[in-house]
């Protein structure tokens, strides 16, 4: 037998929902992906993350658009098991009210069972808007 055609695992979360955060100094806030996409040999069992059912190499891409009610600096990182994936922290400097986009795509080893989500903090207290239309989404692969 050879290989097979297509991917062997995929998932996807996004958000569409306008809606406020409050992020505390100290903690990471999760970004509300409610929505689902086809997914394969990936699971949506935690509220706004995708489980990883198979270990392999993986492509991440991510995206959100916020506006701060509060000039801060803001992060964004895609976490698995809570912990934050190096190579995908973006922290800007958000002016009041600017609409602001993070994202990226990275190859990472992932094994099985890992929970993967989207989280962002801040230096200051503030309130995040996420605005109308598409404003944040989380999408996985598995290449190999």
């Amino acid at each position: 037998t050879g290989p097979t055609a297509g991917l062997n695992a995929y998932g996807a979360r996004y958000n569409d929902t306008s809606q406020t955060l409050n992020l505390t100094i100290g903690s990471q806030t999760q970004i509300p992906l409610s929505q689902t996409l086809p997914n394969l040999n990936t699971a949506y069992t935690s509220a706004n993350a995708i489980t990883v059912n198979q270990a392999g190499t993986y492509e991440i891409n991510y995206f959100s658009n916020m506006t701060a009610a509060l000039a801060t600096t803001v992060t964004m990182a895609v976490r698995s098991n809570g912990t934050n994936i190096p190579s995908t922290v973006i922290s800007r400097a958000l002016s009041v009210g600017v609409s602001s986009i993070y994202s990226g795509s990275i190859i990472v080893d992932l094994p099985a069972g890992a929970v993967i989500d989207l989280a962002m903090s801040a230096l200051l207290a503030v309130r995040i808007t996420l605005g109308t239309g598409l404003n944040a989404s989380l999408s996985l692969k598995k290449l190999n």
